[in-house]
């Protein structure tokens, strides 16, 4: 890149800068290490060179590495992405086999898709490299000198994007998503008794006794009746379902100069290999279930009885909708989250969308991207009621309980 700057800088009023995270990033609290990194480096970019010798990087939560996040990021926004896989030999002691396994997936998924280059050694990377980032720089320069022939106002249009949107901040996170879910299959599930309430305790005094006496029917009858007998069949099946669906938020923006009215975003969600689960927000319960069937159900929450109720079925294609009243020019909206999704194995899902508008002459079609990874495990419901729901005591009720038992499939 100094080679090029030295040749062509001047002339061109043009400099290649080369943007590394080491060398472009500062520290941050709150936020996931790699999404910082997006924010302050990728977003920045205007070419991204991605380069693989017998590696893809570690895992970053949503990509199987950051290089992989990063370059799904820019090709999502439309901007150049160049790849180079070396073919230099390795010294077999120092090969990672996890790492070259999920390189080489990497390149099983990349190659139908997309014109890669390879090279030998440095001498032949840097020749290639030297060539084919001019014929990208002169399709970029073409394309600037085109945009600024236009008129430098906002373009007189509707323009509507739609991309994935980060459920708790509704921020854009691009137009490829990545979740990771977990199938908890429980065994022994019809084993699981009902719920009764604990006895009350003995009184010591005479005058308690008899009270107790007079009293105990009453109160028996009462709590027996009170008692919601499905609650630790409710409480297994609340946290199955929080390990098995995950939220899908969308955000939009109309980056044209005529804002848009009665938006109406017809989503078809399909898998062409694998069978999804999508659901709305009220049917996932949203707080733990009450021991007392008089409070339970008081905010309206369902708390489905089985993981069957939401998970047995299940299609390849499912249809939803958005419906934005108004969209004004450059304004952007994330609508809250209303879809879960989840799926048993794992697949790549293809979100379309045909978005209408009243300023819009033909709808526009759009396709989001979703990659699911799922995780198997095995659990004893006797396991869980024993050594989770028993135990549990009143302040435990206003939490909720991550599942981390052992055994998986």
């Amino acid at each position: 890149m100094q080679e090029w700057n030295d040749l062509n800088a001047a002339e061109r009023r043009l400099v290649l800068l080369p943007l590394r995270w080491e060398t472009h990033s500062a520290p941050k609290y709150g936020e996931r290490p790699q999404e910082i990194i997006n924010q302050q480096v990728v977003d920045r970019c205007d070419l991204l060179v991605g380069i693989f010798w017998t590696r893809v990087g570690s895992p970053t939560g949503m990509a199987d590495s950051g290089t992989i996040e990063e370059l799904e990021r820019v090709a999502s926004e439309g901007k150049p992405v160049m790849l180079y896989f070396s073919q230099a030999k390795q010294d077999p002691d120092k090969l990672d086999l996890e790492q070259l396994a999920k390189l080489r997936e990497f390149k099983k998924k990349t190659f139908p898709h997309a014109l890669v280059e390879s090279y030998s050694d440095v001498i032949e990377f840097k020749d290639k490299l030297s060539k084919q980032i001019e014929m990208q720089l002169r399709t970029l320069l073409a394309e600037r000198a085109e945009s600024d022939s236009e008129a430098t106002s906002v373009r007189p249009v509707t323009d509507i994007i739609l991309r994935f949107a980060d459920p708790d901040k509704g921020e854009d996170v691009g137009a490829i998503l990545m979740l990771k879910t977990k199938v908890v299959d429980v065994t022994d599930f019809e084993s699981i008794p009902d719920f009764t309430p604990p006895k009350t305790e003995k009184k010591n005094s005479s005058v308690e006794r008899i009270t107790d006496v007079l009293t105990q029917s009453w109160l028996t009858n009462l709590q027996i009746s009170d008692s919601n007998k499905n609650y630790y069949r409710q409480r297994v099946t609340a946290l199955v379902l929080k390990e098995f669906f995950r939220p899908i938020r969308f955000w939009l923006k109309n980056r044209g100069g005529i804002g848009a009215r009665d938006v109406y975003i017809d989503l078809n969600i399909h898998s062409n290999n694998g069978r999804i689960i999508v659901v709305s927000k009220h049917q996932l319960p949203t707080s733990l279930p009450s021991r007392s069937s008089s409070r339970s159900g008081l905010l309206g929450d369902h708390h489905p009885e089985s993981p069957d109720e939401l998970i047995s079925s299940g299609s390849d294609s499912w249809n939803t909708k958005i419906e934005v009243r108004a969209l004004q020019p450059q304004r952007e909206l994330s609508p809250a989250t209303e879809l879960f999704i989840g799926t048993p194995e794992s697949c790549d899902v293809i979100i379309t969308a045909k978005i209408f508008a009243d300023t819009l002459a033909q709808p526009e079609i759009q396709e989001l991207a979703l990659r699911i990874d799922v995780d198997k495990m095995v659990v004893q419901a006797s396991e869980i009621v024993s050594e989770i729901i028993l135990p549990t005591t009143e302040a435990d009720q206003a939490r909720d309980i991550e599942l981390e038992l052992g055994g998986s499939k």
